[in-house]
């Protein structure tokens, strides 16, 4: 009975989790979440983050660490919306890494871009599904049959799409089946501000 009642929680969780994507990815699309365009430092925003998922990766018995050698990464964009970024690809990384596995998280600049990679040593994705990742529709139905042994990627990655690509950057995914996982994300950089007070 005790073994029932935690594959029901475990489920129940699960589809709130869905549930819960499909209203986020709704309200960006529908302009009702905020969309505020101020000056972000992305380096927190991900440190904050990993800080939040330390206790999942510790129940998961995932290494989770963080290198981000330079001292900020300022964004012009959303705070909540890329909050919800980092969020799903952490969160799916530790998802989908076994016990013993490890999630990293870096970055690096490049000219007027940061480029940050979320990479997990997790079960991998099949090349045939890699193209489709980011497709809301077509892994809902689809992947589950073909990806090793857990559902697919999650509406997340739909969902980082959409806020990637608000904020003028790019999103892109490496994978080899048992062999992890990493998705990279490239977000322009805010100009200093000028010494009159401009900035771009």
């Amino acid at each position: 009975r005790a073994e029932w009642l935690s594959r029901c929680l475990v489920r129940t969780d699960e589809l709130r989790r869905i549930i819960d994507d499909w209203l986020t990815l709704a309200e960006l699309e529908g302009g009702t979440l905020a969309r505020q365009r101020v000056r972000v430092d992305v380096k927190d925003v991900v440190a904050r983050t990993a800080a939040a998922y330390e206790t999942l990766a510790a129940q998961n018995e995932v290494t989770l660490g963080l290198e981000m050698p330079d001292p900020a990464y300022p964004v012009r964009g959303d705070p909540t919306c890329i909050g919800v970024l980092f969020d799903n690809l952490v969160t799916n990384a530790i998802k989908y890494t076994p016990a013993g596995g490890t999630v990293a998280i870096d970055s690096q600049v490049k000219a007027d871009e940061v480029v940050l990679s979320v990479r997990d040593t997790g079960i991998g994705i099949a090349p045939g599904d890699l193209p489709y990742i980011f497709d809301r529709f077509w892994r809902a139905d689809q992947a589950r049959s073909r990806t090793a042994e857990r559902a697919g990627v999650g509406l997340g990655l739909a969902i980082s799409k959409w806020i990637v690509e608000a904020h003028g950057g790019t999103i892109t995914a490496e994978s080899r089946p048992g062999r992890g996982t990493t998705i990279v994300v490239t977000l322009p950089l805010q100009a200093e501000p000028s010494a009159d007070g401009n900035g771009s």
